[in-house]
């Protein structure tokens, strides 16, 4: 047990608010993994769940939340009522929807450990924050769990070092809350720029830099599916990233609004040196589906080895090790070996 773990027992109700990091599950800290093996209830996105279930104990409630907050918010706090549906009311063709900073606080009000997780780091998820808020004014208790946030895995994954040896400065915009005052000041300096964006506002932010003081000419990479088997980076200049997205084929698209992590910068080493620090999507079986059909015992360790070279394994336990049913089956086996009819 950890000096942060909280004592198990109904008296002792909490919440913990967890990062699950930018999107690979191997980038969990051992935190959050003793955290979601011990919580009675699981809150997060559909995404997200994907990440933090398999360190879930058996007999979690799961609760998943909807794409966006509703305009509501808590009295009193200011808190988005994300909208949330209990996955066991589902079950039964009658899912509750609720809001996710009230029904974490019922929830730890009557025992229960909950763990609300969320992309990246709660630190920077202002929907974790408003609801810490909820639960501070409320007198429920709460910990939180940092994780790493996408704005610095995903770079690191794609192969672009965000400082230099001269002390690069660094910032980050989320494009989707940026004032014009952002805009000016991230135009107006010439250290490096992380944005936090979709596919289909890639361009619209090259074009906020440039009008802001950037020169067309300078470099940015753009990155999608950061830190999975799905990432893929493409390396261009404010100027041209709109038809480097056009000519690759991935705008315009159905998926336009999949979050995007942009780097922009003269001496963020983006466009001079990425294909040397490219370790992850260079993987020499990077992206690829394997089917591993052995038994489960078996399929774990060339499992890890595939996941390890980039591949995606899926274990199908077709196969199976089990002692003879009778003495006969064994007796034919071992024939068969001798004469060679097996």
């Amino acid at each position: 047990m950890s000096p942060t773990t909280l004592p198990a027992g109904p008296e002792h109700g909490h919440v913990t608010f967890l990062g699950a990091g930018p999107g690979d599950p191997g980038l969990l800290t051992l935190r959050a993994v003793e955290a979601l093996a011990s919580a009675d209830v699981l809150v997060a996105e559909h995404e997200v769940l994907d990440v933090v279930r398999t360190h879930a104990r058996q007999g979690v409630s799961v609760v998943h939340t909807d794409a966006g907050p509703s305009s509501d918010a808590v009295q009193g706090t200011g808190t988005p009522q994300l909208k949330v549906v209990d996955s066991t009311s589902a079950a039964v063709g009658a899912p509750a929807v609720r809001d996710a900073a009230h029904l974490v606080m019922e929830a730890a009000r009557g025992g229960r450990r909950v763990v609300r997780a969320v992309s990246g780091d709660p630190g920077l998820d202002t929907d974790a924050a408003a609801e810490m808020l909820a639960c501070a004014a409320a007198g429920v208790p709460f910990e939180v769990v940092p994780g790493i946030a996408s704005a610095v895995g995903v770079p690191a994954y794609a192969g672009v070092p965000l400082r230099d040896a001269e002390g690069t400065d660094v910032r980050f915009v989320d494009a989707r809350t940026a004032s014009d005052r952002c805009w000016t000041e991230v135009g107006a300096s010439d250290g490096t720029v992380v944005v936090s964006t979709t596919l289909d506002s890639v361009a619209a932010t090259a074009g906020e830099l440039v009008t802001a003081g950037r020169k067309p000419d300078t470099p940015m990479t753009v990155t999608v599916g950061g830190t999975t088997t799905r990432q893929r980076t493409w390396t261009a200049t404010l100027g041209t990233v709109a038809q480097t997205l056009k000519q690759a084929k991935v705008l315009p698209s159905p998926d336009g609004g999949r979050p995007v992590i942009a780097v922009v910068g003269e001496r963020s080493a983006a466009a001079a040196r990425r294909d040397q620090l490219s370790w992850f999507e260079s993987k020499p079986l990077f992206g690829w589906k394997v089917l591993v059909p052995r038994t489960k015992e078996q399929a774990a360790s060339l499992s890890d080895q595939l996941r390890s070279y980039g591949a995606v394994p899926h274990e199908v336990p077709t196969i199976a090790v089990e002692p003879p049913r009778t003495p006969q089956q064994m007796e034919r086996a071992v024939k068969g070996l001798v004469t060679g009819r097996y």
